[in-house]
């Protein structure tokens, strides 16, 4: 799909193993994600919206030496999609960055896109082959795996540093990555895929650490 900007994901483990789980993921990282709650319940929606096809979005704000911090998460709306994959068509994106120069103060920081159940076999948030090749090393990717809800859970802040929680009939598990290669600087305009890069280096992805204001941790709020 040369054309596309493409969020693909595999959530059958045994067709992509260890891909998010294992070396390529480090524990030794001092990143911080901030989501706002207006982002948190936008990226939400639109993932229930359009469950179980997956959802991709783009994600606004600014970086700071060690911190994302996401003021907006907008939903791409003319997305093909199906249970493992969504495409942006690169004319449509050319028309969105044309209009993002109007914003200069946000850096497009990345992307999100949801990770569903699908029959018995449960959503992670590991990342396929297709969510790396299309990350660049400026990149922030949150991936939402959800699943249908077995018992009503609380929102938490995870050990291995993603959040998870129940919300109605859902269960919600998040993750932030990003390559601790990346080069630093503003992001002025997305790639599509015809025109990503070869990387030289392989990416060495890390998990954020994940901060937002409706975990019992930081707002003692629940849902």
């Amino acid at each position: 799909m040369p054309s596309e900007l493409v969020s693909g994901t595999t959530i059958e483990p045994e067709h992509e193993p260890g891909l998010a789980r294992a070396e390529a993921v480090r524990s030794e990282t001092t990143m911080q994600v901030y989501l706002s709650e207006n982002v948190f319940m936008g990226m939400v929606l639109s993932t229930v919206e359009v469950y179980k096809n997956e959802c991709f979005g783009l994600l606004l704000g600014y970086r700071l030496p060690n911190r994302y911090v996401v003021e907006h998460a907008i939903p791409y709306q003319s997305v093909r999609r199906g249970r493992n994959f969504a495409e942006l068509r690169s004319d449509k994106w050319r028309v969105m960055q044309e209009v993002l120069r109007c914003f200069p103060r946000l850096d497009v920081l990345g992307d999100y896109h949801s990770h569903t159940m699908y029959g018995k076999v449960r959503a992670e948030v590991a990342l396929s082959r297709d969510d790396i090749e299309y990350m660049e090393p400026n990149d922030l990717q949150v991936v939402i795996a959800v699943n249908e809800n077995r018992r009503t859970r609380g929102w938490t802040v995870n050990t291995d540093r993603t959040v998870s929680g129940s919300l109605d009939r859902y269960h919600f598990k998040i993750a932030a990555y990003y390559d601790a290669n990346r080069v630093g600087g503003r992001a002025a305009s997305r790639k599509v895929a015809s025109e990503r890069f070869r990387r030289r280096t392989a990416p060495r992805l890390q998990l954020a650490t994940i901060q937002c204001p409706f975990t019992p941790a930081s707002s003692g709020r629940t849902f």
